[in-house]
């Protein structure tokens, strides 16, 4: 049975908007916002900032920073609208990690909902990214 399907698109520049303002102190309110616990290690694995954030340089939307960003925004968007009104999920109730190239949702830390299936979809087109996620009780 589907228990509910969220779409999600999200400007670009919006998101570099978000980031560049006060940097680095923005930038940091947001990934800890936005982000699980894993996917904030992952992040820093991927993209290394120092303290300062001296070292990072995002001089434009299409900055891989602005787009790892902007995937996660949107999934966890696009789930938050599939799962309510059954479920209010925060930021840190979803994550998304990557297998064979392809986003994967996983919610977690929720007892209300068991026996679960989560599927999503991503596409990229010039200043947007879209994301779908369909979820199934089994």
């Amino acid at each position: 049975m589907i228990l509910g399907i969220g779409v999600d698109i999200i400007h670009l520049p919006r998101i570099y908007s978000l980031i560049t303002r006060n940097f680095p102190r923005q930038f940091k309110r947001f990934v800890t916002r936005i982000l699980d616990s894993d996917e904030i290690k992952e992040f820093y694995s991927i993209f290394p900032i120092n303290n300062e954030g001296d070292n990072m340089i995002i001089d434009n939307y299409n900055h891989p920073v602005v787009q790892y960003l902007a995937v996660r925004w949107s999934i966890k968007e696009a789930a938050y609208k599939a799962l309510y009104p059954n479920y209010k999920a925060t930021w840190k109730d979803l994550s998304v990690k990557k297998f064979e190239e392809k986003p994967h949702l996983f919610i977690h830390k929720n007892v209300e909902l068991k026996n679960i299936i989560t599927h999503s979809s991503v596409s990229h087109d010039g200043e947007y990214v879209i994301a779908q996620v369909l979820i199934e009780c089994v």
